[in-house]
């Protein structure tokens, strides 16, 4: 498939392939892109190849569901944008989590820039993610259902990508705007789904977000988290992982892949 007929079809899953190219569109692009197309670990835990050209992963994605993580949404993303003559920008960040330390960029997002004014758009960041562009102004909150985020800017420069938690603004990750390129996703990207010590080598992550609903699963436990209630289910068996990564998540994985996920992962973190 060529990138016109990934584009065409990609916007037609969303139900946005005769909408206006505007800010609105960039808003539902992302909002229905986080809420249907689950950010996993799955494709690593389980060694598979994930080369990131653009027609596998739109088969991934979009054609088969099976989601993936930051490199791949966000590639796919940048380029569909690209191709309908979005000005974007490819950015590299650092996912600390609030804490002062060096770690390398392995998070991917895009800068995109609407009539003179600049949004971050990311479609795989999670759970902790927002559902929207967020509009590229210091400091200033942006509500998104239950979330406020806001982008700041400090001492050395880097500009922090933030959520408040229990009234005070927390770090999800860092960043700059310096010119990345292919080659240097790459690298983060191998650096993700190979290094020993990555987050999504050593867990099982699944999650999908609305403005009004989350549900993510870590591991042993499985969050359903609306602006009314946090239910959190610890999961011990196979049979009950599976059922979640099948019918919350849209997944369609062999009891058997869930079983291995189940025992290396949930299970051990139960026993742990």
């Amino acid at each position: 498939m060529n990138l016109c007929q990934i584009t065409e079809q990609y916007l037609a899953e969303l139900g946005l392939q005769n909408a206006i190219l505007d800010l609105e569109f960039l808003h539902q692009l992302q909002c229905r892109h986080v809420a249907r197309y689950s950010f996993n670990s799955i494709s690593v835990l389980l060694n598979q190849a994930m080369p990131l050209d653009v027609s596998h992963l739109f088969n991934k994605l979009i054609a088969k569901q099976n989601g993936g993580y930051c490199f791949e949404h966000n590639k796919l993303v940048f380029n569909v944008l690209q191709f309908l003559r979005f000005e974007v920008k490819l950015l590299l960040a650092k996912v600390v989590y609030n804490r002062d330390i060096d770690v390398p960029r392995t998070h991917r997002a895009t800068l995109v820039t609407y009539e003179g004014i600049h949004y971050l758009l990311d479609v795989g960041f999670g759970p902790q993610g927002a559902c929207y562009p967020i509009e590229f102004v210091l400091n200033t909150p942006q509500q998104q259902g239950n979330d406020i985020f806001q982008i700041s800017q400090h001492k050395n420069g880097e500009y922090h990508f933030q959520v408040l938690k229990n009234g005070s603004f927390f770090t999800l990750y860092t960043f700059d705007l310096n010119d990345y390129t292919e080659p240097d996703c790459d690298l983060s990207h191998f650096y993700s789904h190979k290094h020993p010590d990555a987050a999504f080598v050593n867990n099982l992550v699944v999650s999908k977000k609305t403005p009004d609903e989350i549900h993510s699963l870590r591991n042993s436990q499985y969050h359903h988290i609306t602006s009314l209630h946090t239910e959190i289910t610890t999961i011990r068996s196979e049979k009950q992982l599976h059922q979640i990564l099948n019918h919350v998540f849209d997944l369609n994985l062999d009891l058997a892949i869930s079983a291995f996920l189940y025992r290396k992962f949930a299970k051990t973190a139960v026993q742990s």
